[in-house]
């Protein structure tokens, strides 16, 4: 008796083991096998692609597609899908899709059409059965299994924990963008694909996101990685069972893990648990190892991570915070276990290096997403913008004498480099001054909006003497302030924190320099100033991003929350918010063309002008120093997303989940009723919702 072709054949995961098990071995003889090839790269226009099979006859170059959803759930995956067919198309090949749900329910048409198309290549039509055996597919019903490793591949891992969890999982607690987003990594996983990401904005929780695809996609064992001890941590509580608010037992809605134990983990370069004192034997008993990327180490060392663990030991790696993973350390890692899957997530779809993530954004869940759901606050701008030409600068020349410069373009003129004004500007007293007076006004107007909080202002600094000065200029604007940065003690560093975040703690304020980033989420941050010119978009958005996610209050809603941006624009920051309108399908025009909602002239400011940012010292490495003594100007104010366009997508999304309910609907009904209807009595259902 001949053996089945999925016994003969490769398979990257069960949906494609299924193929070839159900559909490709009663269709055609073992002696297709030459002409058969899995995961088949193809090259259009610099884009490489990988099949799931290659079918090569003498005329006809059949693609085989295998996805494991029938629906897509965003639309970023099924514009990209599209295109990857246009693209298979162009280069000569005849795609053919199936389902896991096709496979498993109607496998007999499945037969039929591999058969149909087989039979117009001469080469290939020999090899087809005239009379297939059809067998009924011993299928899971949850198409989620599409991407769980082939039977022979759980058999030879040797670990028990994940072959039994991934059935277990409870997907009925994870919010609808989780859930959209673990399913479409199921569908990528399942066709073979090996390196996704992840794109979810604030609120949308993606710790959550990457426990649960640990959880699903793990065969053997897991690596977390994150760029620091607050995210890491973060991990640790949520793999914690008995941490409240856990990830595993602890949702909301309700356990993960309902009825199963924990996976054992070991939560690595922890006071308790340096890397260096970990034995490979204790690495080996976990099921999920979560470390800081800054400890993965070279792998040169006997001390080092990559060193103590195999190529095989890890066949799955969560980053978190993606935006980062350009560096060293994680190319080191990639290269390491070279086999294994990953999952890149983060907020940003942008590296710090301008370049996008380098994997497959399978999913993006968008700050527009998230302000619809409820999840982020509104976005709004306040941006004074002087008069360039009523400007008064000081000039300082090597030799001593000063000079006053009236006019943005009388002092490039002298400076010869339009770049070296932000840092003139960041340096002056009077721009701080200008964006303090404007962040004082927010601070009120939130305090009544969000009463009895106390909304808190962050502050970000080009260097300590710049945050300082800052703070000193918040103080004299009512605004209790202090510095936070690495120079200072771990004690000072804790206390200063305290008395930021507790509800009885004094300060309002903090200007901090590079710290209470990725993984610092402190809703009561209603006001964000950033005093400081950002090159990377990827570290401006995960600035302001400290301040997004909503407070969580009785009688406050989340549509009336919003997040005020306060900058001045010497500092070079609109291309950054045009980006961020750009990626949610808002017009950037908004940042610069709409009228202001108020661009009243400030009230003049006749401070005193001896002094004013002289003991900051060189602004400029010419030679020449500069700084802004006196400026006058308006504030335009705006709300940098357009309430159309979120009230806009909360129906799109509500009409994408109408469309996967359907689908399950539809594949389950003899007769169903037109999606229109469906909609409406789902609707009425509902009450409305």
């Amino acid at each position: 008796m001949t053996a089945s072709l999925d016994r003969l054949l490769p398979a990257t995961s069960y949906l494609e083991e299924a193929f070839l098990r159900w559909v490709l071995s009663p269709a055609v003889g073992a002696a297709i096998m030459p002409h058969v090839h899995s995961q088949y790269p193809v090259t259009v226009n610099d884009r490489t692609y990988r099949l799931d099979y290659l079918i090569a006859g003498a005329s006809l170059q059949l693609a085989v597609e295998l996805d494991g959803f029938a629906f897509h759930s965003d639309r970023a995956a099924f514009t990209y899908d599209r295109l990857r067919q246009n693209d298979l198309a162009a280069s000569g090949l005849t795609v053919l899709r199936f389902s896991y749900d096709a496979v498993r329910s109607d496998t007999a048409r499945c037969v039929a059409q591999l058969q149909a198309m087989l039979r117009q290549d001469a080469a290939l039509a020999r090899f087809v059965i005239d009379t297939p055996r059809v067998d009924v597919p011993d299928m899971a019903g949850d198409p989620m299994r599409a991407a769980d490793p082939p039977h022979y591949m759980q058999r030879e891992t040797g670990r028990e924990y994940f072959a039994g969890a991934r059935s277990q999982v409870d997907r009925r607690p994870l919010r609808a963008c989780q859930d959209e987003a673990l399913a479409a990594l199921a569908n990528y996983y399942a066709s073979g694909g090996r390196h996704a990401a992840t794109v979810m904005a604030v609120g949308s929780g993606k710790t959550a996101l990457g426990v649960t695809a640990a959880l699903s996609f793990t065969r053997r064992r897991v690596l977390v990685v994150t760029p620091g001890s607050v995210i890491r941590g973060t991990f640790a509580k949520a793999l914690d069972p008995g941490a409240p608010g856990n990830v595993l037992y602890g949702l909301a809605g309700g356990p993960l893990l309902p009825g199963a134990r924990p996976p054992a983990t070991l939560v690595l370069d922890a006071d308790e648990q340096q890397i260096s004192r970990a034995s490979r034997e204790q690495l080996l008993a976990a099921d999920i190892l979560v470390t800081n990327f800054h400890a993965l180490g070279t792998g040169e060392e006997p001390g080092h991570l990559l060193a103590k663990l195999e190529p095989d030991d890890i066949d799955f790696i969560v980053v978190d915070e993606a935006h980062i993973a350009a560096s060293a350390s994680y190319q080191r890692l990639f290269a390491h276990f070279h086999a294994a899957r990953t999952l890149l997530m983060s907020a940003c779809f942008q590296r710090l290096d301008g370049k996008p993530i380098d994997a497959d954004v399978v999913y993006r869940y968008r700050l527009v997403d998230s302000i619809a759901d409820g999840s982020a606050k509104n976005l709004r701008m306040h941006r004074f913008a002087p008069d360039a030409a009523a400007t008064v600068y000081e000039a300082v020349w090597p030799d001593g004498r000063c000079e006053e410069i009236t006019g943005r373009d009388a002092l490039l003129a002298a400076l010869g480099d339009e770049r070296k004004m932000a840092r003139i500007t960041a340096q002056s007293d009077a721009p701080i001054r200008q964006v303090m007076r404007v962040t004082r006004a927010c601070l009120e107007t939130q305090a009544k909006l969000l009463a009895p909080i106390k909304p808190r202002v962050l502050f970000a600094a080009m260097g300590e003497r710049h945050a300082e000065q800052i703070a000193r200029i918040a103080e004299e604007h009512g605004i209790a302030c202090a510095t936070l940065h690495h120079s200072m003690s771990p004690t000072a560093i804790a206390a200063t924190r305290r008395r930021f975040e507790s509800d009885s703690g004094d300060l309002q304020g903090i200007v901090q320099l590079r710290m209470l980033g990725q993984g610092y989420d402190f809703p009561p941050i209603t006001v964000v100033v950033p005093i400081r010119p950002y090159g990377s978009f990827g570290e401006f958005y995960q600035f302001i991003g400290r301040g997004m996610r909503v407070l969580r209050y009785p009688g406050l809603a989340a549509d009336r929350q919003y997040l005020d941006v306060v900058c001045h624009a010497e500092l070079g920051l609109e291309d950054h918010l045009e980006a961020v309108c750009a990626e949610n399908d808002m017009d950037p025009a908004l940042v610069h063309d709409t009228p202001p909602i108020d661009a009243g002239p400030l009230a003049d400011d006749p401070a005193p002008r001896d002094g004013e940012g002289g003991a900051l010292g060189p602004a400029v490495p010419s030679g020449l120093d500069a700084f802004v003594l006196y400026e006058r100007g308006s504030v335009e104010e705006r709300v940098v997303h357009d309430l159309d366009r979120v009230e806009a997508r909360r129906a799109e999304r509500e009409l994408q989940l109408m469309a996967q309910r359907y689908a399950v609907y539809a594949q389950n009904a003899d007769a169903p009723v037109p999606f229109e209807q469906f909609v409406e009595y789902m609707r009425r259902l509902t009450g409305g919702r």
